[in-house]
């Protein structure tokens, strides 16, 4: 699986581009469409799914304009579908929900706590956090929908997951690769 990270909005937001075999998912379309469609055609292949790990502004405030060009379906956990304005998704997603991307699979992992609706997906050697987990810290848990005991939770969770040499895609800042 191919990923490229696109830094978008002010607040540095990760969208990232997952390509396997011709297919394409983009994850978290923050902000800055253009820049994101700009890094799109570069790459052979055709836009499957566009995910995002949950509501906020900063991860999906491209959703719409990209949507129009690239006419993808919109992936959300049904629990941040409440919180989203003005947007239906076209799939909701829930804990152990796989999506196929070429070759490969990508397994959704339901990491309540920044939002009641935040992902991971799960793929072969990778994860993409969004904003569940950063390199030296996790979400904010005082946005509506978050709850810090189910963050604390959710993180015991992913301790689990987690294995030496997985590479860690989160939602703000640089990638990092779990140590022994």
């Amino acid at each position: 699986m191919e990923l490229h990270r696109v830094t978008v909005t002010p607040l540095k937001s990760n969208c990232y581009i997952l390509k396997s075999g011709t297919d394409i998912a983009v994850v978290d379309p923050g902000g800055d469409p253009e820049k994101i469609v700009e890094r799109l055609a570069k790459l052979d292949g055709q836009v499957k799914f566009i995910i995002a790990t949950h509501y906020h502004f900063d991860h999906v405030g491209a959703l719409k304009e990209l949507k129009e060009r690239v006419s993808a379906p919109f992936l959300i956990h049904k629990n941040d579908v409440p919180f989203l304005d003005n947007i239906i998704p076209d799939q909701t997603l829930t804990e152990g929900d796989e999506i196929s991307l070429g070759e490969e699979t990508l397994q959704v992992i339901h990491t309540p706590g920044h939002t009641a609706g935040s992902i991971c997906l799960l793929g072969d050697g990778f994860i993409l956090t969004g904003d569940t987990l950063f390199q030296f810290s996790y979400g904010r848990t005082d946005y509506p929908g978050g709850d810090d005991f189910q963050m604390q939770q959710s993180l015991k969770r992913l301790q689990d997951i987690l294995v030496p040499g997985m590479t860690v895609y989160p939602g703000h800042g640089l990638p990092f690769v779990i140590k022994s």
